[in-house]
C-alpha cells in the first residue's frame, strides 16, 4: 500500500521544483539550448578556468593580464581575488581536455542550483517534521511546501544571477548553495549531533568560504561558537564528545581560507584594492578609497544599502514587456556616503515578498521568549544567515547581484515560516486564505525574477538576443513599446528603456538606465565604400572612416609596389591587411559591420578578405562607455592624389528599426 504521507511529499516537491526549475533554467539558458552560453562576449566567463589551469601548473598566480581590470598585481604577479572552490570543481574536466575552457560557467551554475534545491528541500521537510513533532503530512502542508519550493527554486535572486553566466554571478550561485547546505547541517548538528552531520557541515563550510569569504566567515565563526557552547554547557555526554569535531568543521575551513588569502594578499580576509588594476585606471575608485580611508567598506554605507536592498519600493512596474523591471535608476548615496559604483539594484523585499514575510514571521516566533525548545534552537542558524548579509550592508558598491546575499537568510526563514504556518494554522478558512496569498506571492516572485533575468541577459548579450527581446516586446505590447521610441540625431538625455532612432534608421539604441553605459546599440547600419582606379596609382594613404570619439581609423594605402591594402590605426598601433590588385570587375569594396554582440566593427574587403576589428564603443577617462558610430572622413582630393575614386554605398536595411520607427510614427499620427 502506498504511504499517503510519502506520496504527498513527492508530489509537493516535484510540483514546486518543476515550476521553479523551469523558470530558473529558462533564465540560465536565456530561452535557448546553448550549453556553452557565456555572458556578453565571453569575457569573465572563463576566469575559474584560468585559476584551475594555474593550479595544474603548480601555482596560484594567473597569467599576467588575464584578469584585465579585475587582476591584483602583487610582487610582479597577478592574482584573482575570488576564492578558488569553483575552480577546483573544474579540475577533472580540465585535466583531460581544453575543449571546454571558457564554457563551463553555465554548467557549474546549473550544478550549484541542483545542490541548492536538494538542500532546500531537505531543510523544509526536516523543519516541518520538527516544528509539528510528526512525520505526517496533510494536504494543506504539502501545498504550502510546494509553494515555498517554487518560490525558493525559481523566485529568488539566484534566478536573476542565472541570467549572466560569468564569474560575478557564479560566485553567488555556489555561495547560496553552500550556505543553505551549511545552515541545514548546522541545524542537524544542533539537534542530533553525529559524525555524519559534522562531516557534512564541515564540507559545506569549506565550500562556502572557498567561494565567498563573507558568507564563509559568518558560517565558520558560528560553527566555532556552537563548538564552544557544546564544550562548556552541561548537556548530554554525546554532545560533549562532539565539540572538538564541530570545532574542526568550522576552524579548518576558516584556517584554509586565511592561509590562502595570506599567501596572496598578506591579510587574513581582505584584498588590497590599491593593488587592483581597476584602481590604477579609474580615478573615481581612487577618490572613493581616499574619501573612505583606504577602503570602500564601513557603516557609512548602511543607509544606502538598506534602501537599495530592503526598501519595498525597490522595483518598477511598466506597461510594456516584461512589465516588471529593476528601478529606473541606480540607488542614490544617502547620509553623505561616497560610493564607489552603483548600478540599478532590486530590493529583496520587493522581489521576494513571500520569503520576506515568512522571514519576519519566523523571526518573531523563534525569538519570542515563549518559544518552545524545539523552536528556540533555530535562532543560531538564523543569526548566522543574517550575518552573511553583513558584507553588502557595509559595502560601497551597489548592484542587483548583491541582493543575492539575502537569499540564504530568506530561504531559511521562509522554510521555518512555512513549517510554522503548516503546523499552527488550524482553521480551514484561514488556511485557504493563507495558501492563496502564498501562491500568489510565490507566482509573483517567480515571474519577477524571470522578467529581470531575461531582460538583463538580452541587454548584456546585445546582437541577435537583444533584437529577439525587442521582437517579444513588440509582439506582446506593441502600443506601449511604440511610446518608447524617439527620434534624434544624438544620444543626449534619454530615459530608461527608451528606444532611440538616429537618422533615417541609421542606428537604433536602447537606454539602459545605468550611469556608466547609458546607451547600448541594438542595430547600426553597416557602412561601405567602393574604390575604383582613376588614373595611374601613386603611393600614399587615404583616410576613409574614423570611429567617433577615438583615434581608430580605417585607411586605404597604395604601396610603393602600386598595390592596394587597407590599414587600421589606433592607440595600439596599426595593422595592415593583405595587399591586392584591382580585380577584373574594376573595383574593390570595403565593408564595415557593427557586430554589436561583440562590441566591435568587423571590417572586410573584396578581394583581399578580412581586414580586422575595431571597437564600436568609446570609453572616456572616467570609464563611462558610449556607442561610437562610424564617421566618414574620405576625401575626393586625397583619393585623386593616389589615383583612385571613392563611392559610398548604402548599408543593408534594418527591418526591426524600420518597424519600430513606423509604429512610433503611426502612433504619433493618431
Amino acid at each position: 500500500m502506498t504511504d499517503p504521507d510519502h506520496q504527498r511529499r513527492v508530489i509537493s516537491t516535484s510540483a514546486g521544483l518543476t515550476i521553479g526549475g523551469i523558470v530558473h533554467l529558462l533564465t540560465l539558458f536565456n530561452v535557448s539550448r546553448d550549453l556553452g552560453r557565456t555572458a556578453a562576449s565571453g569575457f569573465f566567463s572563463g576566469v575559474y578556468e584560468l585559476q584551475a589551469r594555474a593550479f595544474l601548473d603548480g601555482r596560484i598566480a594567473v597569467p599576467d593580464g588575464s584578469m584585465a581590470i579585475e587582476g591584483f598585481i602583487r610582487d610582479g604577479v597577478t592574482y584573482m581575488y575570488f576564492p578558488p572552490f569553483p575552480a577546483l570543481l573544474r579540475l577533472p574536466v580540465l585535466m583531460t581536455t581544453r575543449e571546454f575552457d571558457g564554457k563551463l560557467t553555465l554548467l557549474s551554475m546549473a550544478l550549484a542550483w541542483i545542490v541548492f534545491v536538494v538542500c532546500t528541500t531537505k531543510l523544509v521537510w526536516w523543519l516541518l517534521a520538527r516544528v509539528s513533532g510528526s512525520s505526517q503530512v496533510s494536504r494543506g502542508q504539502a501545498w504550502l511546501v510546494g509553494v515555498f519550493l517554487a518560490a525558493a527554486s525559481g523566485g529568488t535572486f539566484m534566478t536573476y544571477d542565472a541570467s549572466l553566466p560569468w564569474v560575478y554571478h557564479e560566485v553567488y550561485a555556489w555561495a547560496i548553495a553552500a550556505s543553505v547546505g551549511a545552515l541545514y547541517w548546522l541545524l542537524r548538528v544542533l539537534t542530533a549531533p553525529g559524525w555524519h552531520e559534522v562531516r557534512w557541515l564541515g564540507a559545506f563550510c569549506l565550500a562556502a568560504i572557498g567561494t565567498r569569504a563573507t558568507a564563509g566567515w559568518a558560517l565558520c565563526l558560528t560553527v566555532i561558537a556552537v563548538a564552544a557552547w557544546f564544550a562548556v554547557r552541561r548537556t548530554t555526554p554525546a554532545r560533549r564528545r562532539m565539540w572538538w569535531g564541530i570545532l574542526l568543521a568550522g576552524a579548518v575551513p576558516l584556517t584554509v581560507s586565511i592561509l590562502y588569502n595570506l599567501h596572496k594578499f598578506d591579510h587574513v580576509y581582505m584584498f588590497p584594492l590599491q593593488d587592483q588594476v581597476w584602481t590604477q585606471v579609474n580615478a573615481h575608485r581612487r577618490e572613493a578609497l581616499d574619501v573612505n580611508g583606504g577602503a570602500i567598506t564601513g557603516l557609512q554605507f548602511f543607509p544606502t544599502a538598506f534602501h537599495a536592498y530592503l526598501w519595498p519600493t525597490g522595483i518598477r512596474f511598466v506597461d510594456y514587456f516584461p512589465w516588471i523591471t529593476l528601478p529606473a535608476r541606480p540607488p542614490e548615496a544617502l547620509a553623505g556616503a561616497f560610493v564607489d559604483q552603483a548600478y540599478r539594484t532590486g530590493s529583496a523585499t520587493a522581489f521576494m515578498p513571500l520569503l520576506m514575510l515568512l522571514q519576519i514571521l519566523s523571526t518573531v516566533v523563534v525569538c519570542s521568549p515563549r518559544a518552545p525548545e524545539r523552536v528556540r534552537v533555530l535562532r543560531v542558524p538564523m543569526i548566522a544567515a543574517v550575518l552573511i548579509t553583513g558584507g553588502v550592508m557595509a559595502y560601497g558598491y551597489f548592484a542587483a547581484r548583491y541582493a543575492s546575499e539575502f537569499v540564504p537568510a530568506l530561504v531559511l526563514g521562509g522554510a521555518i515560516g512555512t513549517a510554522l504556518i503548516g503546523h499552527h494554522v488550524r482553521s480551514r478558512l484561514t488556511f485557504r486564505v493563507v495558501a492563496v496569498a502564498a501562491t500568489g506571492l510565490a507566482a509573483f516572485s517567480v515571474l519577477a525574477q524571470l522578467a529581470i533575468g531575461v531582460s538583463t541577459a538580452s541587454v548584456a548579450a546585445r546582437g541577435p538576443d537583444l533584437e529577439r527581446y525587442l521582437e517579444w516586446q513588440r509582439a506582446a505590447t506593441p502600443t506601449a513599446q511604440a511610446r518608447l521610441v524617439t527620434f534624434a540625431d544624438s544620444l543626449d538625455g534619454g530615459r530608461t528603456d527608451e528606444l532611440r532612432v538616429v537618422g533615417d534608421c541609421d542606428a537604433l539604441y536602447l537606454n539602459t538606465g545605468d550611469a556608466y553605459e547609458p546607451w547600448t546599440t541594438v542595430q547600426a547600419r553597416g557602412r561601405a565604400v567602393r574604390i575604383r582606379p582613376d588614373g595611374r596609382l601613386r603611393p600614399g594613404r587615404v583616410p576613409l572612416f574614423r570611429i567617433e570619439g577615438t583615434q581608430d581609423t580605417v585607411l586605404l594605402e597604395v604601396t610603393d609596389e602600386r598595390e592596394l591594402r587597407f590599414v587600421l590605426t589606433g592607440a595600439d598601433g596599426e595593422y595592415g591587411a593583405n595587399p591586392f590588385d584591382f580585380p577584373p570587375s574594376g573595383h574593390a569594396d570595403l565593408d564595415l559591420r557593427n557586430q554589436t554582440q561583440f562590441g566591435y566593427y568587423e571590417i572586410s574587403a573584396m578581394p583581399s578578405g578580412p581586414v580586422g576589428f575595431l571597437r564600436s564603443t568609446a570609453t572616456d577617462d572616467d570609464w563611462y562607455t558610449r556607442p561610437a558610430p562610424l564617421e566618414w572622413i574620405g576625401s575626393d582630393l586625397a583619393a585623386e592624389r593616389v589615383g583612385v575614386s571613392l563611392e559610398q554605398l548604402e548599408g543593408l536595411d534594418m527591418p526591426l528599426c524600420e518597424e519600430l520607427a513606423g509604429a512610433a510614427r503611426a502612433l504619433a499620427g493618431t
